[in-house]
């Protein structure tokens, strides 16, 4: 493909991505209350002494600020719902680079992108009580906890999707791997590096910053480095297989 298809391609790509993610929001829309009450349990789960006088409403001080909040709401209902979609534009768009071997890999691919990337969504939720607690009461008994329903929202965004995202790094590792552009001893070599590694994108990634949320982030992302390094094992050991059977053919 050459440069103008390749814009091309990625234009199409793009387009549907967007479709999926305008109706989706459409949709949160009118389902704001439903959502709302979801991103708030985190909040309205902690003790009273954790949170101001006004519990775990939010509070909002422009006039607009109600309805931003309510679009920007349904704008990440829309990019996490839309994942299946955006995850197979992606792949989509990578596949004319690939070979016919390489492309059946698709759906793997997909269903396992969209899984990891839902296990990183609940894994933030999850941890989204802990984090709050920690942060409503670091600061001691002299401060009171207004939270701005923006802010909020940011924070939970932050979160929910830095994680989502962080947990397809395995995916792409074990891709990278699958094309030949790293292997099992090159991964092996790097275990201290990619111990160092995951916990500093661990740390940049949580935006609240605690030793717990942290945690929560780098040791599944460690595991599922350990976990990349058996599959690619395993698919190396089968193609080694798979060789003299070929060879085999060949001469006969």
């Amino acid at each position: 493909m050459g440069l103008v298809d390749h814009l091309t391609e990625l234009r199409k790509r793009l387009v549907y991505s967007l479709v999926a993610f305008v109706l989706v929001s459409i949709a949160a829309f009118f389902f704001y209350p439903a959502i709302l009450e979801v991103l708030l349990r985190p909040l309205c789960s902690l003790d009273a002494k954790f949170l101001g006088p006004q519990g775990c409403d939010l509070i909002f001080t422009k006039v607009t600020g109600g309805f931003a909040f309510r679009l920007k709401v349904t704008a990440l209902t829309g990019i996490l719902f839309t994942a299946p979609v955006w995850l197979y534009q992606i792949w989509a768009f990578i596949t004319p680079g690939l070979t016919d071997k390489e492309k059946r890999y698709a759906l793997p691919f997909v269903a396992t992108s969209v899984t990891l990337f839902g296990a990183g969504v609940a894994v933030a939720y999850l941890t989204l009580p802990t984090g709050l607690r920690l942060l409503l009461s670091i600061g001691g008994e002299g401060l009171v906890a207004f939270l701005d329903a923006e802010r909020y929202l940011s924070f939970v965004g932050l979160m929910t999707l830095g994680f989502g995202v962080m947990f397809e790094l395995p995916i792409c590792l074990f891709f990278l791997g699958l094309v030949g552009i790293v292997t099992v001893t090159q991964l092996k070599k790097q275990r201290k590096g990619a111990l160092v590694g995951t916990a500093a994108l661990a740390a940049v990634v949580t935006p609240s910053q605690d030793p717990y949320t942290l945690l929560a982030l780098a040791v599944p992302l460690y595991l599922m480095y350990e976990a990349t390094i058996v599959l690619l094992r395993l698919v190396e050991r089968k193609r080694a297989k798979s060789r003299p059977s070929h060879s085999t053919s060949d001469v006969v």
